[in-house]
């Protein structure tokens, strides 16, 4: 076990605790600081690779691997370039076999893409999906029930069944009012999934839906099958119904984004990494090309946070880690590193807002070297002992392509490993 401060990285998105992770399973003293949770909290909870290529392209994508490669030899500046498609599936191996681990299995694999449903009844492609969700494929042709509860807003079974039948799938809908619930000023998502720990109310929803199943075969509800990484909610449901459960993800906070979040925290502590959130990174010290410290804010000063080497993973434009002005410039928040963007404001936006090929401005983000450095406007390192991982790479527009966890997490756990070496 090294002695010195080995690592610190900056964010907790799914790149920084991807990072995180492998330094600390490969022994590193590690210490991930930021200001707050990532987009595990908010993104659906599976692990999107790649949904759509050409991102105009109306049909989503059959097999990720085979799309990969390609979208690699046409963007060789992405950061799926920068990793392989051996590095991104040896990611994924990786990040299914600590799940399994945990007792909360992703299913799935670069072969293929599921098609879940939407909160809004689109079809949804993705690489890996939890066990909570996967009796949801849109690609099995057994009937389903969507099930919405009427004391929980958000989760709208009927537009969701309506969509799906206009696609094709046999799909019915049904409200059902839990009277426990009606006793309650409000219930978030969060208290949702405690209370559906609770074997009673369970017992409740089951009773209300039993009469309204028909010929459904699977029983789609809202991703609320309680807090922690476990199939025993689910698992208990099929078994009071006689029929598949899954999960529909819906607006935030992801309960299923948090527990993959909570299998990763765990993991790092195991390995004695250390996260500290509420550290919002704001500056560095410098000497000679080279990082000295990172400083956080605190109460009365700024704290310095003196490692060897750092990591940065927090997120581009959307994520708040890169922020522009109204001078048309862009920068990184913590190491005010060079931003790739177009040089005009002007060319930032397209001028329809629904254009098929995007906006430039979300292609923004740091340049980096087959080493995860990033550059200084040229082709040399900023810093010597810089990387960057995640959503702040450029070139990539990750919510079209849905990509963005799988950028996040092939592009954490190669920083992780160069940086483990």
């Amino acid at each position: 076990m090294s002695t010195q401060n080995d690592v610190l990285v900056v964010g907790a998105g799914l790149a920084g605790l991807t990072a995180v992770w492998q330094l600390a399973t490969h022994g590193k003293k590690v210490r991930l600081v930021s200001k707050g949770w990532g987009a595990t909290h908010w993104h659906s909870g599976c692990i999107d690779v790649l949904g759509y290529y050409p991102v105009d392209d109306p049909e989503p994508v059959a097999s990720p691997g085979v799309t990969l490669a390609r979208l690699i030899a046409d963007q060789p500046e992405h950061p799926y370039a920068l990793v392989g498609v051996s590095g991104v599936e040896a990611a994924l191996n990786a990040f299914q076999a600590l799940c399994a681990e945990a007792g909360y299995p992703l299913h799935g694999s670069l072969d293929k893409n599921w098609l879940l449903p939407s909160a809004v009844g689109t079809f949804r492609p993705t690489c890996l999906a939890p066990e909570t969700m996967i009796a949801g494929d849109l690609r099995r042709d057994d009937p389903m029930l969507i099930v919405g509860i009427k004391q929980l807003g958000d989760f709208y079974p009927n537009i969701i069944a309506e969509n799906l039948v206009k696609q094709g799938v046999d799909a019915a809908h049904v409200m059902v009012d839990l009277p426990q619930l009606a006793e309650r000023n409000f219930t978030t998502p969060t208290i949702m999934a405690s209370l559906m720990e609770d074997d009673e109310l369970r017992a409740d929803l089951v009773r209300r839906i039993q009469p309204q199943l028909g010929s459904a075969r699977r029983v789609g509800l809202p991703a609320y099958l309680g807090r922690r990484p476990t199939l025993d909610i689910k698992k208990d449901l099929e078994a009071r119904l006689g029929a598949e459960v899954f999960e529909i993800p819906g607006l935030p906070p992801s309960l299923p984004g948090m527990r993959l979040h909570m299998i990763l925290v765990k993991a790092i502590e195991r390995a004695g990494g250390r996260i500290y959130h509420g550290l919002e990174g704001v500056g560095i010290e410098s000497d000679g090309g080279r990082v000295t410290a990172v400083f956080t804010e605190a109460a009365a000063r700024h704290k310095p946070h003196r490692f060897t080497r750092y990591v940065v993973a927090t997120g581009g434009i959307l994520g708040g880690g890169i922020v522009t002005n109204h001078h048309g410039q862009a920068r990184e928040v913590v190491f005010d590193l060079p931003v790739s963007v177009p040089e005009s404001r002007l060319d930032w936006f397209r001028q329809d807002f629904m254009d098929p090929q995007g906006h430039p401005v979300y292609r923004a983000g740091l340049k980096v070297n087959a080493q995860f450095q990033p550059l200084n406007g040229g082709n040399q390192p900023a810093y010597d002992n810089v990387y960057a991982a995640g959503t702040t790479l450029s070139h990539a527009e990750v919510i079209r392509e849905r990509s963005f966890e799988g950028v996040a997490l092939a592009t954490g756990f190669a920083v992780g490993n160069v940086l483990a070496r």
